[in-house]
């Protein structure tokens, strides 16, 4: 199952992977279907315009349009997974520092051209690159994020598409240049992020409202996406769940890295309306190179004392471990890139202990080593821990 993240959560070498997908199709000759002029232009240029924007079709076209972009990206990365830029939450001024500059340091560490700043046109969009208004760095998108979560409240389908379909509008009229045009907008690689957030809080409004698509909906054919070995175009049905794509959301990442050493991650953190609302929680913790000695972290919930002689059996407390594999003498002969990604489900635990107080926890994560063993602050300070709310 991919997992969509949100582009502000996106480790180093996850940027680097998308960054190097999107170069990749910018690079593919027009004729190729996977090239990003081809695949952008299905939205509008060069005519036909196929492009869903009535309450009719509006999210299931643009689903099928995603997923047409993740699938070129994934030709070049195959782990690569769109993620989303998400302005339907909390105070947002400007677009994901990813997108905001002309250059980045790639893997070499030599300052290249980022292709997540602007995107090539065709000569029947006028050639060159895309571009955007001149303030985009001060432009405020805070009270469209209060108009998305209105869209959220509405518990009928009409209402509610209605509603997010407008600020969704609005998100492209306020970035300008060619984002504010139908012909032009699937140029700018900020559109893929931005509907992608509009379609993971779909998703989300889904999960809080079961219901099946309406019929007019689900009939809809969505040009030019044909079904697999056929000429039929797919239809609104086909989209109606992201599981029948093979991917989810990620509605939150918190990072926490070390701080000290000895080394202690311990933070409070107001999970409702989180833990009512989500799947799952889990911790993760994750390095780019796997490790030389092995160790576990213990994860304690409402317990800020515990240390690596706190009983686990029997403790309501305890949420679980995350046991980390050394590689030992072998560490020298790894691969590049070989890192690792390991995580715990706390959502049980965290449900448990917030039934019984009030509106936050606190987490605290214990490392335990290997008796006799130590671990350098080096060697530590690689390790990165997230949150993942999907």
């Amino acid at each position: 199952m991919r997992l969509r993240k949100n582009i502000n959560c996106l480790s180093t070498n996850e940027l680097h992977d998308l960054r190097e997908a999107f170069q990749g199709i910018y690079d593919l000759p027009a004729s190729n279907p996977r090239s990003f002029v081809t695949i952008a232009g299905l939205h509008g240029n060069p005519s036909p315009s196929y492009c869903i924007h009535g309450n009719t079709g509006f999210l299931t076209w643009h689903r099928a349009y995603l997923m047409e972009i993740e699938n070129a990206l994934r030709s070049i990365h195959c782990d690569v997974a769109l993620p989303y830029w998400n302005w339907s939450s909390g105070d947002t001024t400007g677009l994901p520092d990813a997108c905001s500059h002309a250059t980045y340091v790639n893997r070499n560490g030599d300052t290249v051209p980022n292709p997540l700043y602007r995107g090539p046109k065709p000569a029947s969009a006028g050639g060159g690159q895309t571009s955007r208004r001149g303030d985009i760095d001060t432009t405020s998108f805070d009270d469209l994020a209060e108009d998305a979560q209105g869209a959220m409240a509405n518990t009928v389908w009409n209402d509610f598409v209605s509603a997010l379909n407008g600020v969704h509008g609005s998100v492209h009229v306020r970035i300008g240049g060619d984002m504010s045009s139908v012909p032009t907008a699937g140029f700018d690689p900020i559109f893929f992020f931005h509907h992608a957030n509009v379609d993971r809080l779909w998703a989300n409004w889904i999960a809080a409202n079961p219901q099946s698509l309406p019929a007019s909906e689900a009939n809809a054919q969505l040009e030019p996406f044909t079904k697999p070995y056929s000429s039929d175009w797919h239809t609104g049905s086909d989209f109606e769940t992201t599981t029948t794509w093979d991917y989810q959301y990620r509605n939150w990442c918190i990072f926490i890295p070390p701080i000290f050493w000895p080394i202690e991650w311990k933070f409070k953190i107001p999970f409702e309306p989180w833990v009512s609302l989500s799947r799952r929680i889990a911790l993760t913790a994750k390095a780019p190179m796997m490790p030389r000695h092995s160790f576990e972290l213990r994860v304690f919930i409402d317990s800020p004392k515990a240390t690596d002689k706190t009983k686990t059996k029997d403790n309501p407390n305890f949420a679980g471990s995350i046991g980390v594999f050394g590689m030992g003498d072998a560490q020298m002969y790894m691969r590049p890139k070989q890192g690792f990604e390991v995580s715990l489900d706390i959502t049980r635990s965290l449900r448990h202990c917030l039934s019984k107080k009030s509106k936050e926890s606190l987490i605290k994560l214990v490392p335990v080593f290997p008796k006799g063993q130590e671990i350098s602050e080096k060697e530590m300070s690689k390790l990165q821990i997230e949150l993942e709310v999907q």
